[in-house]
C-alpha cells in the first residue's frame, strides 16, 4: 500500500541537479541524501544527525533533499509524485520515503507500510516555516516514534563523511581568515527571524547591536507579559522563557562572533515561543505553533505564515509575518 502526501509550498521553479540515480546511489552509504546545491537548506551537520536517527530503522526510512528544478514546469504535484515513484522503483524496497524539493514541495510516500504519512507530513508542514525542512523532517520522525540521535552510537558509518567535512572546514576557515583580514564584513548572519541573501551585508559590530536590541526587546516583553512564574500550568513555560532571555543576555554582553549570534537568535525565538505558550494557557487557547518572529517587527510576536517580500534594492525572499502584517500586505488593512 502506498500513501502519498504532496504539499505545494511555492509555485516558482528553480534550477539545479537531482538525478534520481544519484539519490539512490547516495542511499547506499547513508539513508539521507542532500544534493550539493541544497546544503544551505540542510547543512551537513543536520543531514548527519537525521541519518543517525533513521539509520537501521525498521521499516527503512529514506530521505532526500533535491532541487525544485527536477519538477520542471506544469503540475508540480504530479511531477513530485512521479519523481518519488522513480526513486522507489530504483531502490526496489518497501519503507518510508521523504523528499524535499528545495523550497517548492515536500512529498512523502509509505511503500508496503501501513503509515499515515500524508497526515503526518501535512501536520508537520503546518508547524514549521518553509525554510525549516530540518525541523519538518525531525517532526515527522518524532511522530513516527523514531528515537532521537544519541551521542554514543550510530556514528561509525559517518567517519568518512566527517573526515571530508573536517578537511573542507579547514580549507574554508583559512579562506575566511584571509578575507576577514581584508574587510570585517560579510553576510548578515544575525537576524531575529529570517535567513538573509548575499545582497544584504553589514559589519559584525552592527550584527551585535541588532542582537542586543533584540534581547532587550525580549526582556521588555517578558516584563510586560501577564504571566506568573508560580502559575500551576504556566511555570515551566515562563521559566523556559526567562532562561532563554538570561542565556541570550550573557552572550550579547560580550563580543560574540557569528556562530554565537546564531545561538542568540535561536534562544530568543525559543523564549518568545515559550512565553506565547504560557499566554495561550492563561487565555484558554491552543498553544501556538513554534515559528519565527515577525520579520517586520519581532515585537509583533510570532509569525503565522510566510510571505514573499522584496526589500528595496534586494532580491525576493520568503519572510515570516504576523497576522497583522499579513493583512496589511494582502490589502486587508492599512
Amino acid at each position: 500500500m502506498r500513501l502519498l502526501a504532496g504539499v505545494l509550498l511555492l509555485a516558482s521553479t528553480l534550477t539545479g541537479s537531482g538525478d534520481p540515480a544519484a539519490v539512490v546511489d547516495g542511499w547506499k552509504t547513508s539513508p539521507v541524501y542532500v544534493d550539493p546545491t541544497q546544503r544551505s537548506l540542510v547543512p551537513d551537520k543536520d543531514a548527519a544527525e537525521l541519518a543517525e536517527r533513521v539509520n537501521g530503522h525498521d521499516p527503512a526510512i529514506h530521505i532526500a533533499v533535491v532541487p525544485a528544478a527536477v519538477l520542471k514546469a506544469g503540475d508540480q504535484s504530479a511531477a513530485a509524485r512521479a519523481y518519488v515513484d522513480q526513486l522507489v522503483d530504483r531502490q526496489q524496497a518497501d519503507g518510508i520515503y521523504l523528499v524535499v524539493f528545495g523550497g517548492a514541495i515536500s512529498w512523502g510516500s509509505a511503500v508496503g507500510v501501513d503509515t499515515p504519512i500524508a497526515e503526518i507530513l501535512t501536520d508537520e508542514l503546518g508547524k514549521h516555516s518553509r525554510s525549516d525542512p530540518v525541523g519538518t523532517l525531525n517532526g515527522v520522525l518524532d511522530q513516527l516514534d523514531v528515537p532521537k540521535a544519541s551521542s554514543g552510537s550510530g556514528w561509525l558509518w559517518a567517519v568518512p563523511v566527517v573526515l571530508v567535512m573536517l578537511l573542507a572546514a579547514l580549507l574554508l576557515a583559512r579562506s575566511i581568515r584571509s578575507l576577514a583580514r581584508k574587510k570585517n564584513s560579510g553576510p548578515a548572519l544575525y537576524r531575529p527571524s529570517y535567513e538573509v541573501l548575499p545582497d544584504e551585508v553589514d559589519t559584525v559590530d552592527e550584527r551585535r547591536a541588532t542582537a542586543r536590541e533584540d534581547v532587550t526587546r525580549f526582556g521588555e516583553e517578558l516584563d510586560a507579559a501577564d504571566v506568573r512564574l508560580d502559575g500551576v500550568d504556566t511555570a515551566a513555560d515562563v521559566q523556559a522563557a526567562m532562561d532563554a532571555y538570561a542565556d541570550a543576555g550573557r552572550v550579547v554582553d560580550g563580543e560574540p562572533d557569528d556562530d554565537k549570534l546564531r545561538a542568540v537568535r535561536a534562544a530568543v525565538e525559543y523564549g518568545r515561543w515559550r512565553l506565547a505558550c504560557a499566554q495561550a494557557k492563561i487565555a484558554g487557547t491552543p498553544a501556538p505553533a513554534r515559528r519565527a518572529a515577525c520579520f517586520f517587527d519581532p515585537g509583533h510576536g510570532m509569525s503565522v505564515t510566510d510571505w514573499m517580500y522584496t526589500p528595496p534594492g534586494g532580491r525576493p525572499r520568503e519572510v515570516p509575518v504576523c497576522s497583522a502584517c499579513r493583512d496589511r500586505l494582502s490589502g486587508g488593512s492599512r
